[in-house]
């Protein structure tokens, strides 16, 4: 689409009307034309709009408005455009051109559907943009909510692992405490056995030099009575013993991440501890 530069023309017919006063100052609107002309035929669209508004504001006219609309509409500013578009179709100047007065109204309805298609596509990038957002914080707090989850199951982990240390910890002490209290049985057991055998064998020399059958079978009878006290004494020390051999734990402590395997007595079964 070309410009309208009839009042180019016109001007250059009324060298008067050439320059035009504005803010004091003078401009030349016949420059302004040549340069929004050429500016346009350069394909600089936005600048040509530019220079044709300062010569409209220096010296107003129809076709001016028209040319300034031209411009905005190809310099891709089509809601810019359409104004100056309708600018002249409402202005009662009888410079109007039925032609351009057409042309306008057909811009204005190309301008106005293009700018509902702009609208609606903008109105759907906005949608699916709240949309994606929504779909991006939704996401956002599942996995927040899931990192939380991951967060207490690990400590509930931790929690259950520290319980589990703190139960075998407690198990290889309770063991150390059943093992020294069986070694202590077995200490008193060999100390009554040794006690009462010594007393066993006191009776039995007594016996020997007993003169009496009365006096030999009473000694008899008590001689008797402290071995078997004496071989009980020592029948406890020795099970006593063997106790507290099996029950001492042969490790140490239990430490983080370790499996034990403990025997138990003879019936009793095999445990195992675990660490992990």
């Amino acid at each position: 689409m070309r410009l309208v530069f009839v009042l180019s023309l016109a001007l250059a017919l009324a060298p008067g009307s050439a320059l035009a006063q504005r803010g004091g100052s003078k401009v030349n609107v016949q420059a302004l034309l040549k340069e929004g002309k050429r500016l346009y035929d350069a394909g600089k669209y936005r600048e040509a709009a530019e220079a044709l508004k300062q010569a409209n504001e220096a010296q107003p006219h129809p076709r001016l408005v028209y040319n300034i609309a031209v411009a905005l509409e190809y310099a891709g500013e089509p809601r810019e455009a359409m104004t100056f578009y309708r600018q002249y179709v409402t202005s009662s100047s009888e410079d109007t051109d039925p032609a351009l007065l057409k042309n306008s109204n057909r811009a204005i309805d190309r301008l106005r559907v293009q700018l509902d298609r702009e609208d609606q596509a903008q109105a759907t990038a906005d949608a699916d943009r709240k949309r994606l957002e929504a779909e991006a914080d939704a996401a956002r707090q599942q996995a927040e909510a899931e990192q939380a989850a991951a967060r207490r199951a690990e400590d509930e982990s931790e929690r259950q692992k520290q319980a589990e240390l703190n139960r075998a910890i407690k198990s290889y002490r309770n063991q150390r405490i059943a093992a020294f209290a069986s070694g202590g049985v077995a200490v008193l057991g060999v100390g009554a056995g040794v006690l009462f055998g010594l007393q066993a064998r006191d009776q039995r020399e007594q016996f020997d030099s007993a003169k009496t059958l009365d006096e030999k079978e009473r000694l008899s009878d008590s001689t008797k009575s402290k071995a078997l006290l004496a071989d009980i004494g020592f029948g406890v020390g020795l099970a006593g013993a063997i106790t507290a051999i099996i029950l001492y734990p042969k490790e140490g402590p239990p430490a983080q991440g370790e499996v034990r395997v403990t025997f138990a007595p003879r019936g009793a079964g095999i445990g195992m501890e675990g660490r992990f």
